[in-house]
């Protein structure tokens, strides 16, 4: 059977409104239009989509984001979006949290958060991901929270890591949390590689549970954290097998030469995957020494 022409009509129809859509939106960034001409639906065109793609590399602060925030806030289709995120429609809904975060649209942080509680993981992981866009403590704020009721997510520490302020994960980890909530403060602590979350690290690595331990050795290792080697190193001798593991695994990424001997003798060790992870740590330094040569 041949193509279908009116299939192929339809489609090439559907490619000329959104292109139509784009170039009307790539105007407004650019500040040859002043104001928005397009409704939250445009013939089924995904505007959401378009607005990412315009906006992909853009900061919050860029002069496109805001001027395309500025048109569809005076238009009054920011709204409409707004009103949508509680649409009966996972894909509407969807479809509002991703323009939401998009145009950094602050001011809808709560609305959004609302989302993250919602079963259908399109919905969640839309709202989660226009949260790490958004970014602030609000946003971060929110994310925590939805942690505490979800547990240990990727998407969620994932956008926890990109939409936290300066200080507030390292302030967080301080503070008395939730079985579930330090370690993916801890985890999305690593995924900043900010050094300033070193010193809370070292002290959850000392003083943690077993799965604070775990992670705060591997977020060590990806910061590359030169004066943690001595503690992760004394990590090597800790009583759970998946903490030496990671301890092991940490000294590798961070060409811990002087723990050599100590990584030499988790050979012996009676957990298999210990002594893989140190002989693999020990592969690493081998190639080439970082710290503590």
């Amino acid at each position: 059977m041949g193509p279908n022409p009116v299939g192929m009509l339809m489609h090439a129809q559907a490619g000329i409104r959104r292109a139509a859509v784009r170039r009307h939106l790539q105007s407004v960034a650019s500040g040859k239009a002043t104001s928005l001409t397009i409704d939250s639906d445009p013939h089924g065109v995904d505007v959401a989509e378009v607005v990412e793609e315009i906006t992909l590399r853009l900061g919050a602060d860029s002069i496109e984001v805001q001027r395309l925030a500025v048109a569809f806030r005076n238009s009054g289709t920011a709204d409409s979006f707004v009103e949508r995120l509680g649409a009966k429609s996972f894909e509407q809904r969807a479809s509002s949290a991703r323009l939401i975060g998009a145009l950094h649209m602050s001011e809808a942080v709560p609305w959004v958060a609302r989302l993250l509680e919602q079963r259908d993981r399109k919905a969640s992981d839309a709202a989660a991901r226009a949260l790490g866009r958004i970014g602030g403590g609000r946003s971060a704020t929110a994310l925590v929270k939805a942690i505490q009721h979800r547990g240990l997510n990727r998407r969620l520490v994932a956008e926890l890591a990109r939409s936290a302020p300066d200080l507030f994960l390292e302030s967080a980890l301080h503070e008395p949390q939730r079985p579930s909530v330090r370690p993916a403060l801890a985890m999305a602590a690593g995924l900043r590689r900010r050094h300033a979350a070193v010193a809370p690290l070292i002290e959850v690595l000392q003083h943690g549970s077993r799965r604070e331990r775990v992670i705060s050795c591997r977020a060590l290792g990806w910061i590359g954290s030169g004066s943690a080697i001595p503690v992760i190193t004394a990590a090597l001798q800790d009583r759970d097998w998946k903490t030496r593991m990671s301890a092991a695994k940490a000294l590798g990424a961070l060409r811990a030469a002087s723990a050599k001997a100590d990584l030499e003798f988790m050979q012996i060790d009676p957990n298999a995957r210990v002594r893989a992870a140190a002989r693999q740590a020990l592969n690493r330094i081998h190639g080439g020494s970082r710290h503590g040569a």
